[in-house]
């Protein structure tokens, strides 16, 4: 993973754990490893500014972690691998929803996880 999107995806389920908003956007499957996306971003930069001030100045942070990343391979590895597995679920959650949007002339559908068949009269699919 590119260390600026590893770094920016860190940030922001950071900030979505802290601020109690990243069990609405990712559901409880999320929960486990967004405390450990937190424990490690509070391992390595427990006593410095820029967690404290992360809801408010987020690009700080970003940059602690895209300067610490390639020195400290632990780090790194910790954190893809936990961000990963967000951004899993998160396309998950976000991939089971159906868009429907009719034209007048039959219906589009998005129904990426379906199966099945769409059945129904007059259909045209583009």
């Amino acid at each position: 993973m590119l260390l600026e999107t590893l770094a920016a995806k860190s940030v922001e389920y950071f900030i979505l754990q802290v601020t109690g908003g990243a069990l609405q956007k990712l559901g409880a499957d999320s929960k486990d490893y967004l405390q450990k996306l937190v424990g490690v971003i509070y391992t390595y930069f427990a006593a410095r500014k820029e967690v404290q001030e992360a809801t408010q100045n987020p690009e700080s942070l970003k940059a602690a972690i895209i300067r610490e990343a390639p020195n400290n391979i632990v780090f790194r590895e910790e954190l893809e691998s936990l961000v990963s597995k967000l951004i899993q679920i998160e396309e998950t959650q976000n991939s089971g929803m159906v868009n429907q949007v009719s034209s007048g002339f039959g219906a589009n559908i998005n129904a990426p996880q379906n199966q099945g068949y769409i059945a129904g009269e007059n259909q045209y699919f583009r």
